[in-house]
C-alpha cells in the first residue's frame, strides 16, 4: 500500500462499478446539507452497504478485509486500547504476530490514528478494513464483559 496514495471514495465506488454517476451527485448534495461522511449517506440510502465499501476500500489500498463477524476476539488483545482510545481511533486489536499487531480499522486511510495506535501499542500494526457498524459492536462486546 502506497501510504501517502490519496483517492476519494465517491470516485473509487464509481471505477469498481458499485454505484452510478446520479448515486454520486445525490450523495454528494446530501453531504452539503446533513455534514455526515460520503459513505455513511451512501449506505443510508441502500446504494451500498458496509462491507461494499470496506471491501473496496481494502482492494484499493492492497490490504485485507476482516468480517468482525466471524472473528474470534481475544479480550486480552482488544483491551490493549482503552474504550475510549479504540472508539476515538475507530479500532481494534485482533492478533499479535510475533512483533507486529493486527489492527482492524474503519478508515486505515487515517495515518494519524495509525501511527497513534502504533505508538500505544508500543509495537508495529499491520492494518486490515472492517466495516465501522461490526467495528462499534465489536467495540461493544470487548468492553461490556466483566473486567
Amino acid at each position: 500500500m502506497t501510504r501517502s496514495e490519496k483517492f476519494r471514495l465517491g470516485d473509487l465506488l464509481l471505477q469498481q462499478g458499485l454505484i452510478t454517476e446520479d448515486q454520486l451527485a445525490f450523495a454528494l448534495g446530501q453531504q452539503k446539507q446533513v455534514k455526515l461522511r460520503l459513505g455513511r449517506i451512501l449506505v443510508n440510502n441502500a446504494f451500498v452497504t458496509e462491507e461494499n465499501i470496506s471491501e473496496s476500500l481494502a482492494k484499493q489500498l492492497g490490504i485485507p478485509f476482516i468480517n468482525l463477524k466471524n472473528f474470534h476476539l481475544k479480550l486480552e488483545l482488544v483491551r490493549l486500547l482503552s474504550e475510549s482510545q479504540a472508539r476515538r481511533l475507530q479500532a481494534i486489536v485482533l492478533e499479535q504476530r510475533n512483533d507486529t499487531m493486527l489492527v482492524g480499522m474503519a478508515d486505515p486511510t487515517d495515518l494519524t490514528a495509525a501511527d497513534e495506535i502504533s505508538r500505544i501499542l508500543k509495537s508495529a500494526i499491520d492494518m486490515v478494513v472492517v466495516t465501522e457498524g461490526q467495528l462499534l459492536e465489536s467495540i461493544e462486546r470487548g468492553y461490556s464483559r466483566a473486567h
